[in-house]
């Protein structure tokens, strides 16, 4: 695919983080003549390698190109410059490139990764769940619905027809004494690394032991989050939803010991204790 204007490579870069591919946007943050890309000039990046857009020639795609998979490796931006010498002091932050184009001139490009919109599958019809379908929104969350029907309590059918090729990242089952056990039990079906429960822990303790006795392992049960959410004090279905979403952010943006950033589990905390 060719890309023309710059809006249309930051068009892309949603398109492909809606559909959940991961890239790298790259962009020309500052030229010194001659050179055949300008300041403000974007290019895509994909994990094979393709470049969509542009951001100069066969002397600075290669070092784009290197620099992206990095980017895609760690979640890490970084800033280059693409130029015939490496300016006399170093720059920090800034990885030099030297170019042997016949042009002399140089590129500064700032590369960042784009990753794909985390998955949230939310289980219920409770205001605490309607809450959090509407806020995860404003955070980039995928979000998807998922509600029993009064004909089958313990079946749980999505709202809206999701990904999948995908398992979610992140399922919060906020039911509140509507099917419980069945939502929890699609929640582990679904294997979302980082399931979460909207209860207290004293209701929470009492059903994952009804799950251990319906056959569910002890680790897969053990990995729910009972009381999920960050301690705030919530009090109203909003104020909940915006102490699980903060749990979630902190999960999603914690390094691993690859230094990547978590793609959903780490318990940030204790939570919304009685709220079942």
């Amino acid at each position: 695919m060719t890309l023309g204007a710059a809006e249309d490579v930051l068009r892309e870069a949603c398109r492909l983080r809606q559909e959940r591919v991961d890239c790298v946007l790259a962009t020309v943050v500052r030229a010194e003549s001659p050179t055949s890309a300008k300041a403000g000039a974007r290019a895509l990046v994909l994990a094979d390698g393709r470049v969509r857009g542009w951001i100069g020639g066969g002397c600075a795609e290669p070092a784009v190109v290197e620099t992206a998979r990095q980017c895609l490796q760690d979640g890490r931006a970084r800033l280059i410059r693409v130029g015939p010498a490496a300016p006399a002091a170093p720059i920090a932050g800034m990885t030099h490139f030297p170019s042997h184009c016949h042009s002399g001139g140089t590129l500064d490009i700032f590369i960042e990764p784009v990753k794909a919109s985390p998955t949230l599958w939310i289980y219920g019809a409770s205001p605490a769940a309607e809450a959090l379908a509407q806020l995860s929104a404003c955070l980039g969350f995928a979000a998807t619905g998922w509600m029993a029907s009064r004909d089958r309590p313990d079946l749980f059918r999505p709202q809206a027809a999701p990904n999948e090729k995908h398992k979610p990242d992140f399922a919060i089952v906020a039911t509140q004494g509507q099917g419980d056990l069945p939502a929890l039990t699609a929640a582990i079906d679904a294997e979302a690394p980082y399931i979460g429960f909207i209860a207290s822990r004293r209701k929470g303790k009492k059903i994952q032991q009804a799950l251990l006795k319906n056959g569910m392992t002890k680790g897969r049960v053990d990995a729910i989050r009972i009381a999920v959410g960050i301690d705030i004090g919530a009090e109203t279905p909003r104020e909940i939803a915006l102490s699980v979403l903060a749990a979630l952010v902190a999960h999603k943006n914690q390094p691993t010991a690859s230094g990547q950033r978590a793609g959903g589990a780490a318990d940030a905390g204790r939570c919304c204790g009685g709220h079942d």
